[in-house]
């Protein structure tokens, strides 16, 4: 079924206003931004990021649920004046926003969902280091990376102002949090000893690339009492991925697994590759049938009437001790190496389940 959309718009014109500096005051007050300051977009820097673009600024990238407004180059340029991105940084939001207008992302779901994921921009190639995104200390919070908190930002303020995502209506989102604001992070290739999340979802090696995933809040992972097998270190990380009240746990998708440098190293000096640090995460990622769902109102008994439709045939969902994996294959496990380089840790984002949010990857147009 083809979806109907407005047809393409000129962005609004900017208020008559005495002084510029008024902006951010008449943009809270119009409803142009979800809270924070946000830059005046002129014509003139409009204009600048669109040349950048090397595209025309009508060029039509898709319609941003759940308002439906069109997203072109010059309406996403104008967000992403508002939130500081620079000329070099702009191809980096297009490429962005066409991966979250991918079908598999489904970004009218995750717009409008109760849960509490938000894009999470992982960034990839010589441009993390070249523009200089996050990818040390503080890789998922304040970094002070101008590109980092810019980029994110940029593409929260094109779901908010094409995408008319306001709380309450139409997003059901019940807690939330910060990353809604902008999650943008970096992929330290030259530290990782194993291929990009952006390689391993097709693009080509050591191209630009944007792989963009539908998260919860990086929950941290330490390796309290773990000794230096692999296998033990990433058990740690399973017991988080399959906590019991995670999307993940109940209804698999996916899930992204961040490790510093040194952790990385680690694994792989122990012989393990990424694909092997997948596996090995499925395997250990799992929960009992009978702790997901025990005997009560909602699964009475074996019938199949009772069971959950989206796990595939092969839970045995007539064994109270079937082992239920938390995310659908290995690689589901979107494994990123990131985060200061200075002692071993992980963390865990977990997804919205099979709902979607699923990673899409798109090489930057440079």
């Amino acid at each position: 079924m083809t979806e109907t959309v407005a047809a393409p718009t000129a962005p609004a014109p900017l208020p008559d206003l005495a002084d510029l500096a008024d902006w951010p005051e008449y943009a809270l007050a119009h409803g142009l931004t979800d809270g924070l300051p946000v830059y005046p977009p002129t014509p003139e820097r409009v204009a600048a990021l669109v040349t950048a673009s090397g595209r025309p600024g009508d060029a039509v990238l898709g319609a941003i649920p759940p308002a439906d407004r069109i997203a072109t180059v010059e309406t996403v340029a104008a967000n992403a004046v508002m939130a500081g991105v620079t000329a070099d940084q702009f191809p980096v939001v297009l490429a962005a926003v066409d991966a979250m207008l991918d079908d598999a992302f489904n970004l009218r779901g995750v717009q409008t969902t109760t849960h509490g994921c938000a894009p999470i921009v992982v960034v990839s190639g010589p441009c993390v280091a070249r523009l200089g995104f996050a990818t040390a200390e503080s890789v998922f919070g304040a970094s002070a990376s101008h590109a980092s908190m810019a980029v994110g930002r940029a593409l929260r303020l094109v779901l908010w102002n094409l995408g008319g995502a306001t709380p309450g209506e139409p997003v059901k989102e019940v807690f939330g949090h910060p990353g809604r604001l902008g999650t943008c992070i970096g992929e330290l290739a030259d530290a990782a000893p194993w291929p990009t999340l952006a390689e391993a979802n097709g693009a080509a090696p050591g191209h630009d690339a944007v792989t963009v995933f539908a998260g919860e809040a990086a929950q941290s992972v330490a390796f309290w009492g773990a000794h230096d097998d692999p296998r033990e270190r990433l058990s740690r990380i399973a017991d988080v991925m399959a906590a019991l009240g995670n999307n993940n746990t109940h209804t698999m998708g996916e899930c992204l697994v961040a490790f510093t440098p040194a952790e990385a190293r680690h694994l792989a000096a122990a012989g393990l590759s990424r694909a092997d640090v997948q596996r090995t995460l499925f395997d250990l990622a799992r929960r009992r049938l009978d702790v997901l769902r025990p005997p009560g109102p909602l699964r009475p008994d074996h019938d199949p009437a009772h069971f959950y439709d989206w796990w595939p045939d092969w839970v045995d969902q007539t064994r109270p001790d079937t082992l239920v994996p938390c995310v659908s294959s290995p690689e589901s496990v979107l494994v990123v190496v990131t985060g200061a380089d200075s002692i071993p840790w992980a963390a865990v984002c977990p997804g919205w389940g099979h709902l979607g949010g699923f990673a899409v990857t798109r090489e930057v147009q440079w």
